[in-house]
């Protein structure tokens, strides 16, 4: 990294021979930044800034016009997960649906960076119905979000099975006089399911 920075740095220093250079590099890692940032040689001394981007606040991109710096700054020290997202899917909304979707998965791509964000980010889209769509091209190419989706197909297609099998529990119940218990172990359905449905049946 120091060689590239400073390859970087000689770089600006010939397109802008009368400024002054600053450089810093912003490490987006989980973890605390461990690299080099410095070359000591016999006649060489070189060195520029680097930092955590989580210690940075979000709020400085946050308020900038540009919708990159808003989605870049999930990577920077978000204070307060449900605001930020509110605030950008606000943003994204604006946009045209091609445009948004691209910038969609470029939030899928930084937010592979924040894990703990991108949990927040599934918890409101699935308890708030918040209007924006991640689409099925988007969640195939995010491992997490397949995740979801298949354990939410699964768990749909459970259910379905749970429901269809409601008018034969209230038939055995009634016809029969078969305990929960038993009604469960025949149609192979959790007991606490059809007591629920008997209990529902029966107000």
């Amino acid at each position: 990294m120091p060689i590239r920075i400073l390859k970087y740095y000689l770089l600006l220093m010939q397109a802008y021979p009368d400024k002054e250079i600053n450089q810093m590099v912003l490490h987006v890692g989980e973890g605390a930044p461990r690299m080099e940032n410095s070359i000591r040689r016999k006649r060489l001394t070189y060195s520029y800034e680097l930092r955590d981007i989580k210690e940075l606040s979000c709020k400085e991109l946050m308020e900038s016009p540009q919708i990159e710096d808003k989605i870049l700054a999930v990577l920077c020290s978000v204070e307060d997960p449900e605001t930020y997202f509110n605030r950008l899917i606000e943003e994204l909304l604006k946009l045209p649906e091609k445009e948004r979707a691209d910038y969609i998965r470029k939030l899928l791509t930084a937010l592979q960076y924040r894990p703990k964000l991108k949990l927040v980010l599934k918890r409101l889209l699935e308890e708030r119905r918040m209007p924006i769509t991640i689409t099925e091209e988007m969640m195939k190419q995010d491992p997490f979000f397949q995740e979801g989706l298949e354990r939410g197909v699964k768990k749909g297609f459970e259910k379905g099975k749970l429901e269809a099998k409601k008018e034969d529990i209230i038939n055995l119940h009634r016809e029969l006089q078969l305990s929960p218990e038993k009604i469960a172990k025949v149609l192979k359905v959790p007991v606490e399911f059809v007591e629920e449905v008997l209990k529902t049946t029966n107000k």
